[in-house]
């Protein structure tokens, strides 16, 4: 019995260690360096359910020009092929306008737009080696194969991963648990403010 528990107990204590970590994040959205909103990003657990919402809203100067507003939140589980979307709702408004409405279920082994980071998390929590990463993504329109590859980053620090099309490009750091601190995606950049554990 005892060898059994000694066995047992670094392989229990690992599976703990590789759960996403709870956080409260913000980051700095902007364009051409300039400023346009504040991001707030938390993600909090519940038995072996998972909840990741986003709130962001243009601000300073910009608010003038563009009010704009994002509100979406991912219920998702992990189980042993990865992350796994339960629910996804994504609401945007532009003045008084609403851009979109999203409320979505998605089957099978799918993510969505706001989780799909956390997706790579995980499986760099795994294998921080993992150099290939594929997923099927639903952001409520369609479904698409996402292919991401990790490639040479200048910090050891960070693990940067760009997706196949060029379009996206991710740096996690290993020292804040593989959490996005930076994230370009065409013109804009998301750069992390602050985090919380």
């Amino acid at each position: 019995m005892k060898l059994i528990i000694k066995f047992l107990f670094p392989l229990l204590l690992s599976f703990s260690v590789l759960a996403l970590k709870p956080h409260t994040a913000t980051y700095t959205l902007s364009a051409s360096d300039f400023d346009l909103a504040e991001v707030k990003i938390a993600l909090s657990k519940t038995h072996d359910v998972y909840s990741y919402t986003l709130d962001a809203q243009t601000e300073g100067l910009v608010a003038f020009f563009l009010d704009y507003q994002i509100r979406s939140k991912s219920t998702f589980v992990i189980n042993q092929l990865g992350l796994q979307t339960k629910h996804y709702q994504n609401f945007e408004r532009d003045g008084k306008k609403i851009k979109k409405d999203i409320n979505i279920y998605p089957k099978n082994q799918q993510v969505d737009s706001l989780n799909q980071t956390l997706a790579i998390v995980n499986a760099l929590e795994k294998n921080p080696a993992k150099r290939e990463f594929y997923f099927l993504m639903n952001d409520g329109k369609s479904i698409t194969k996402k292919h991401y590859h990790q490639i040479q980053s200048d910090d050891d620090n960070l693990i940067k991963v760009v997706d196949s099309k060029g379009k996206l490009e991710v740096y996690f750091a290993r020292d804040k648990y593989y959490l996005p601190v930076l994230i370009r995606r065409n013109k804009f950049t998301y750069r992390l403010k602050s985090i919380q554990f």
